[in-house]
């Protein structure tokens, strides 16, 4: 399950839908080619189908023109904005969002016509559904971008084209039941709204599948274990989820799984759905492999590894290494035993600790393990095995070795199995 806060997740929100509009593919000439035909693209050309790929193919990368120092302007205040902005780039690259924003912001306070952070900050507003925030920083920037800003307009304008469709989908309809409408896929039963089918066309079938079947390969291969049986997966627009839903929770949430993953989807979908559909696939087939969602620890700190790893994001950012020192040094580490059951009476600072503690032990998991004795810890749960018995069969170490572990790695220790 995945409150707000838990599911805003900055650069793939907004980067990979160049690759969900647009087929990209280079000839044997070394041209780039571009074309929203997918039929058109010849058999075993080299494509581009991720941020990264498409990135190495167009030398000014997916985010506009790189950015340089200007010559001769060391020490100067326009060298100084420029070197704050590719930090704020560098900080939505490794999911410091609040830092980014207020860098961004700061450039804009003392610079308010410069174009980039306004693009940037339309990208963060649209991933967190703040629509209209997101529609004035568009329309600020196609005001104010001028000469080598071609590439950025193109995208401002579609993003800004856009915005209509999904407010339609987050007005909470008045009458009428949800349709659902089922798509075909071989590894997925899945179902969509019909209001998503109709605002996105094809393009948000091939889209979802496509996210899908990452999932599947990527969870697959780290976890070396995939569902026996095709996972349930049903796609909501905002207002319908709500309308749905909104009585299970007493907060906010974009998706859960409770035998399907139920998952809210905009109807020109991007990375933030890639995101989700990572998490929740894993959430799937931890129960399918188990049984149950315990250790809970476990579920989640997979879950977000591999959410972050759909976004090529580190295991966990320096804010949450430092936050995790801290919470050893002073004494408020939460220990695994504890979050085995469940996250449940943690207060929001608790529980954003639980999660960081949660992924960092499976981060220590995988890179002290392989992926077939990761699949055997799953088994082993699957078979009723208590945790530790079930962790010391697969990995040589129990719940409190591997907390302990854990504690000392982050207070600069080296402690092993």
């Amino acid at each position: 399950m995945r409150s707000c806060l838990l599911a805003v997740l900055l650069v793939a929100c907004a980067l990979p839908l160049i690759a969900a509009d647009l087929q990209v593919w280079v000839d044997d000439r070394g041209r780039t080619h571009i074309t929203d035909d997918p039929d058109r693209v010849p058999e075993g050309a080299r494509r581009a189908e991720d941020v990264e790929e498409i990135g190495e193919l167009w030398s000014t990368g997916v985010l506009g023109p790189p950015l340089a120092t200007p010559p001769g302007a060391s020490g100067s205040d326009e060298d100084r904005r420029v070197r704050s902005l590719r930090d704020a780039v560098d900080d939505l690259g490794r999911g410091e969002v609040g830092r980014a924003a207020a860098a961004l912001r700061a450039i804009l306070k003392e610079d308010p016509g410069r174009p980039e952070p306004h693009f940037y900050l339309a990208l963060l507003e649209g991933g967190r559904g703040h629509l209209d925030k997101a529609e004035g920083h568009l329309r600020t920037f196609l005001s104010v971008a001028g000469e080598g800003f071609d590439g950025w307009r193109a995208s401002a304008e579609q993003r800004l084209s856009r915005l209509e469709d999904e407010r339609r989908l987050m007005e909470h309809p008045a009458a009428g039941a949800l349709r659902l409408v089922a798509l075909e896929h071989p590894d997925f039963r899945i179902q969509a709204d019909a209001a998503l089918l109709e605002t996105g066309r094809t393009d948000f079938a091939r889209t979802v599948a496509r996210y899908l079947d990452d999932a599947r390969s990527h969870v697959g291969r780290r976890v070396g274990a995939v569902p026996e049986e095709p996972t349930g997966v049903v796609l909501y627009g905002r207002a319908a989820y709500v309308k749905a839903h909104a009585h299970r929770f007493s907060f906010q949430t974009v998706g859960f799984f409770d035998g399907r993953i139920h998952v809210v989807s905009k109807a020109h979908p991007a990375g933030e759905l890639r995101t989700l559909l990572f998490h929740e696939y894993t959430h799937a087939l931890f129960r399918e492999r188990t049984g149950g969602d315990r250790p809970f620890w476990l579920n989640e700190g997979l879950a977000e590894l591999y959410e972050r790893a759909s976004q090529r994001r580190p295991p966990l950012s320096r804010g949450e290494r430092a936050k995790l020192r801290d919470a050893v040094a002073s004494g408020r580490w939460l220990p695994l035993r504890r979050l085995a059951p469940s996250f449940g009476g943690l207060d929001n600072d608790e529980a954003r600790l639980a999660y960081a503690i949660a992924t960092a032990a499976a981060d220590w998991i995988e890179r002290h393990s392989e992926p077939a004795a990761r699949a055997r810890l799953l088994e082993r749960l699957g078979q009723g095995w208590p945790d530790d018995a079930a962790l010391r069969e697969a990995l040589g170490i129990d719940t409190a070795g591997l907390d302990a572990a854990l504690r000392q790695e982050l207070s600069g220790g080296f402690l092993r199995p």
